[in-house]
Formats: C-alpha cells, structure tokens, sequence
C-alpha cells in the first residue's frame, strides 16, 4: 500500500515537473498579449473646428508614430472626430477608413480598409478594429490613419465633416487627399489645426510572458500564433508537445480545402517550429487572404488564424 501511496505522489509530482517545464519553455518563447499603450494623437484640447470642404472620394488625416522602441505594433482601435457647426445633424455613412504604412509626401498603399463607418455628430467616433480578420501591424516610423468621404460636404455650411482642435497645424502630422492632385499637408492647404484623430495600440513583443492557452497534462499540446500575421514572405508556427505524439500541421483555405502541410510526423517532447512561405502544396504561390494552421497531436486539435497579404 505504501509503495502505491508513493507511484501516485510520484506521477503527481512529474506532471506538476513537466508542467512547470513547458510554462517556462513557453514563456521563454512567446510574449502574452501586451497591454494598451497610450493612444497616439497629434491634437491639444477638446476645442474643434469643422472643416465642412470636401468631395466625395477624398481623404482627410493625421500622420502617427509610436516610440521607436515600441514597434512593431499592432493597431487596435482609431478614433475619428465628426461635427457640425450646429450640431444635431444625422448619423453620416462614410466611405472608409484607412492606414496606410507611412507617412508625407506619400502614405503609400492602404495596409487596413474599414468600410462603410457610421458618425454621430458631436463625437470623437471610435471604431474597434481587434475583432476584424488579420492583425493590423506597422513594423516602424510614421503610418497614416485617414477617414475616406461618401458624402461631399464642401461649401455646406450645415452639413457635417471631419474636426480639428484649431490650435494650429503641426507640419508633416495632417494630410488631405484631394482630387485632383492627391496628398497634400494640411497645413498647406490653409488648415489651422490638427485632425482629431487617434490610434490605439500595442506592442507586438512587450517581453517574456506566457500565452493564455498553457500546455497541462490534459492538454498535453499548445500551437503558437503565428509571427508575424499578416504576412508577405514567411512566417513562423511554432508548437509543443508534452510526449512522443505524432503531429500533423497543415494550412486549411476558408473553405475548409488543404493547402500546404507545413510538418508530418512523430516529434519528441519539447518546443518545435515550422515555416510557411505562401506556397501551396504544388508550388504555387497561394492567394492573399484568410487562412487557418490546423495542428493535430493526438487528441488534441489546435487552430490559429493567418492572414497572407500582398
């Protein structure tokens, strides 16, 4: 009885041993969700001025940029001022809004599109982006975040628009798109204040942590997130098992159809990675868009999302 006593307190103890283990591995790995920064913003005050002076299709903006230190980041939310001169106006349905990956002369290709935002006048309008498809990611320096008209407003002077603080317009962080002519500064064009526009972020890697999901003796394998996401050229899936298991990585298209396997086979307890370029199983380059690395180990199934981009 007493040497059965001891097995169970010996197995108990290597199953706390071995977790223990693959938490540290883990967070010698990867970084947990990083926490809100600051929200990123070029206006002062909560004082506006309507700028009621724009055709449909065009772009109004503001020029962002976290601490060096900080990126790559993830953009999480925007905020976008909308008023009128005296108020009360409907809510607006707007084109879009967009980030594009630099700054002035020109922002670039758009890296993010949101369409059709609704805005309330009188309201700094915030829009979530975290939930939507593929994470948004500026690896450095400036990025542009811009709101796109529907409805022209210029020369109205009832209707609503995009605001600014009237506490003058700091050169290079304001942009308009115009048609004809395309990006302009603000500032040049007569603008007297910055654009009430925010952006929300975090860092992508804020130091060693631990995921959400860690790997225990009845989850005997963990799948990491793939980095970066999105990508263009390669990213990186890493995972765990806790035994000798056989595992099966691949890459499913949203409609559930194989794509790629990216490992097949039986791995040894520990930390493993694979890489996955964009090429399908038959060397062809996959489309941009939505896709899902599938892990099965054993009993397990693991499923992470990725975006490949242009």
């Amino acid at each position: 009885m007493r040497e059965r006593t001891s097995w169970r307190h010996g197995l108990d103890f290597t199953a706390r041993w071995f977790s223990a283990v693959m938490v540290l591995a883990i967070a010698s790995y990867a970084a947990a969700s990083c926490p809100e920064e600051a929200p990123l913003k070029n206006y002062t005050g909560s004082g506006s001025v309507v700028c009621p002076c724009f055709a449909s299709g065009e772009e109004a903006g503001a020029v962002l940029q976290a601490p060096a230190e900080h990126y790559p980041i993830e953009i999480l939310r925007v905020g976008i001022g909308w008023g009128s001169v005296y108020g009360g106006t409907l809510q607006s349905l707007e084109q879009a809004i967009k980030i594009y990956p630099a700054g002035l002369p020109n922002p670039g290709t758009a890296i993010f599109t949101l369409e059709g935002p609704v805005l309330n006048d009188g309201y700094i309008n915030e829009f979530n982006l975290e939930p939507l498809p593929g994470e948004i990611i500026v690896n450095s320096g400036y990025f542009t975040v811009t709101l796109k008209f529907l409805n022209a407003n210029a020369g109205d002077p009832y209707a609503p628009s995009i605001i600014h603080d009237g506490n003058g317009c700091q050169a290079g962080k304001n942009v308009v798109y115009a048609i004809p002519g395309g990006w302009y500064s603000a500032c040049a064009l007569g603008v007297t204040g910055d654009w009430i526009v925010y952006a929300v972020y975090r860092r992508v890697n804020c130091g060693a942590g631990v995921e959400d999901d860690l790997i225990t003796p009845n989850q005997p394998a963990w799948l990491a997130r793939p980095r970066p996401n999105p990508f263009s050229s390669e990213t990186e899936i890493s995972f765990l098992v806790a035994d000798h298991e056989m595992v099966d990585l691949s890459v499913m298209d949203v409609r559930g159809r194989h794509v790629a396997t990216l490992a097949s086979g039986v791995f040894a307890p520990g930390l493993h990675s694979a890489a996955w370029s964009g090429r399908a199983a038959d060397g062809t380059q996959a489309s941009p868009g939505i896709y899902f690395v599938t892990m099965d180990a054993g009993p397990v199934r693991r499923t992470e999302r990725l975006v490949l981009s242009r």
